[in-house]
């Protein structure tokens, strides 16, 4: 018997909190979670599988994706590595650690995906699905945190790109990009200082004559196209 063979060792599980933004470029984006419902035990949690024998950590998240979810991973759904939850109590039916990471999607990239888009609201906690199973409101807060600091406009000067997720198709008008910032980090931001840090970010989008492209407006002026800079 080997020495390490006298040590038990806790269960593994993988688990994503997986956000989006719906009706980004909308008249309401809205920062959500995807959860599952559970019957055994019964309730509402992340998906997540545990780890299987001689597997690694992103061929199981891939596993989450495609059989819990019932979405294809591809090269560019990446999650991303929040931290590990290893309460000896967090789960009642093992010991087990939890290898929590964030994955921020597009919402098309959602598109016949299982579960339950749940709102976050302005204080970071889900709407209408009452306390998560196990500590995934944890990790939820832990994921919803990650995404507000990318997004949120530091103070001292110090910028942030133009939805570093991509929650936001192109092309969109500065309007429809802070709403969906605002949508982020739940709350407002100022109009004249958004655009002014988001502009050396942006390039117009133009037609064929050259001229700059514009959005059709159903009241007001027409506003400017634009496209994260190459």
């Amino acid at each position: 018997m080997s020495d390490l063979d006298r040590f038990p060792r806790p269960a593994v599980a993988v688990d994503l909190a997986i956000l989006t933004v719906t009706d980004a470029g909308g008249p309401d984006p809205q920062l959500r979670v995807l959860v599952l419902r559970r019957s055994d035990p019964d309730g509402w949690a992340l998906p997540g599988a545990f780890l299987r024998e001689r597997t690694t950590v992103a061929r199981t998240a891939d596993h989450v994706l495609r059989e819990k979810v019932g979405i294809t991973p591809h090269a560019t759904i990446r999650p991303r590595l929040l931290r590990l939850f290893d309460d000896p109590d967090r789960d009642d039916r093992t010991w087990a650690v939890s290898v929590a990471h964030a994955l921020p999607l597009p919402e098309s990239a959602l598109r016949g995906a299982r579960g339950r888009l749940a709102g976050v609201t302005a204080g970071g906690g889900l709407d209408g699905v009452g306390p998560l199973l196990f500590d995934h409101d944890a990790i939820v807060d832990a994921a919803i945190r990650d995404v507000r600091e990318r997004y949120e406009i530091r103070l001292r000067y110090v910028d942030v790109g133009p939805d570093p997720d991509g929650f936001l198709p192109e092309p969109f008008t500065l309007h429809q990009l802070r709403r969906v910032h605002e949508a982020v980090i739940g709350a407002e931001l100022h109009k004249d200082n958004f655009a002014r840090r988001m502009k050396p970010h942006l390039e117009p989008v133009r037609g064929d004559d050259g001229e700059p492209a514009l959005a059709t407006a159903l009241r007001g002026r027409p506003a400017a196209l634009y496209r994260r800079a190459r």
